[in-house]
């Protein structure tokens, strides 16, 4: 669906406190669960039953770092099993978690093009990494 994005408003039911990431993230999800959660919290734009979505976007972030390191290790092109050069597999792998991300980040409201939806992030200190107020 094309066309303008609904802007984020404080969440009926939005969540108080940050709860502690889900065990079986990986520790660079959980990293990405500790940094970007609590100012989502904090503006009242996340509610309990939107955890589970929150979950994937930490693990898309997460995986596009994960596939860049095995890109780093291996190369953009693999050989095959038939000799051949091919692509790596790990490209399209951080394809589709930049996508995912991308589509997670705009429905929470962290993305560039949704930065002028936020008008609930009060300062610098309160907004996603990336997001300054202005």
């Amino acid at each position: 669906m094309k066309g303008r994005k609904a802007a984020v408003k404080a969440t009926a039911g939005a969540l108080k406190r940050v709860p502690k990431p889900p065990a079986d993230l990986t520790a660079l999800a959980q990293q990405v669960w500790k940094s970007e959660l609590p100012p989502l919290v904090r503006a009242e734009k996340i509610a309990a039953h939107e955890l589970p979505l929150f979950k994937s976007y930490c693990s898309a972030t997460a995986r596009i770092d994960e596939a860049q390191a095995e890109i780093d290790r291996h190369g953009l092109l693999v050989v095959s099993g038939s000799g051949e050069l091919k692509r790596n597999p790990a490209t399209t792998i951080q394809k589709e978690a930049i996508a995912l991300q991308a589509r997670l980040a705009t429905e929470f409201g962290i993305t560039p093009a949704s930065r002028n939806k936020n008008e609930r992030f009060v300062d610098d200190e309160d907004a996603p990494p990336g997001m300054a107020v202005r």
